[in-house]
């Protein structure tokens, strides 16, 4: 009579669960029920708002060793300009800076700005072209580099390319900047 009590309550307990299996003493396997966690809901990706066509604004940090000598300039450039579309910046600039011999130099310059994409890394080519007030001589500075989007009214970039001014012959540029 005992085993067949515990025989209906072994097959009571299967019928009525799923999921884990016990072995009792008798080797009867009985299993347990378990309720599955339910999933998280998955966080949405981040999106951005379209770049809209206004004022822009950046300041961006160059150092420029030149590629003859053992020159170095160090400058703190500010650019305001128009955004046209996703694709193109149109403005001017000005910037000052520190030459290891301790002059000091001030482009004044226009400058144009293009984007390949409209993604939240987006390759651009820029040029500036202008005036070095402080040694009167033509600067011109072309470069490449990566735009990375990290909010709707903020992004930074990071830039490699050539400078031409009035003091050095050719230089190196590397900038680090950012757009608002």
């Amino acid at each position: 009579m005992k085993r067949f009590i515990i025989l209906a309550a072994a097959l009571l307990c299967a019928v009525t669960t799923n999921a884990q299996q016990l072995k009792t003493a008798q080797g009867i396997t009985i299993e347990t029920y378990e309720p599955k966690p339910e999933p998280k809901p998955k966080k949405p990706k981040k999106t951005f708002a379209p770049i809209e066509r206004g004022f822009e604004q950046s300041v961006s940090l160059c150092f420029a060793p030149e590629l003859t000598d053992a020159g170095v300039v160090i400058d703190l450039h500010y650019m305001a300009g128009y955004r046209f579309n996703s694709y193109l910046r149109a403005g001017g600039g000005i910037g000052f800076g520190i030459i290891d011999g301790g002059d000091l130099t001030l482009p004044l310059y226009a400058n144009i700005r293009g984007y390949f994409t409209k993604s939240r890394l987006k390759p651009f080519m820029d040029i500036s072209i202008g005036y070095d007030i402080s040694f009167g001589e033509f600067y011109l500075h072309p470069n490449f580099g990566a735009d990375f989007r990290i909010n709707d009214k903020l992004s930074c970039y990071l830039s490699v390319g050539y400078r031409l001014d009035g003091y050095f012959d050719d230089c190196l540029s590397i900038n680090l900047g950012f757009t608002f």
